[in-house]
């Protein structure tokens, strides 16, 4: 059996960010963020409340970072 870790992303080539998934688990997570992020942009175009909008849209990106942090290759 294999002990070096699964990682869901490859390493990033410059500083930030990761490249493609590596597994149907990026993959996963890619397409939940995007139909997350497709499906709360009704909300973002209200004008009433515009925090609440990027509140919405930040957090996801902000979840969807960590999990890429989490579960990404190390830098190298």
């Amino acid at each position: 059996m294999d002990d070096r870790p699964r990682y869901w992303y490859a390493a990033p080539l410059y500083r930030w960010g990761w490249r493609m998934p590596q597994t149907w688990e990026g993959w996963l997570v890619d397409a939940i963020w995007f139909i997350s992020f497709v499906s709360i942009s009704p909300y973002v175009q209200e004008r009433q409340h515009p925090f609440k909008s990027l509140g919405l849209v930040f957090g996801l990106l902000v979840f969807f970072l960590a999990i890429n942090r989490w579960k990404g290759e190390p830098r190298r």
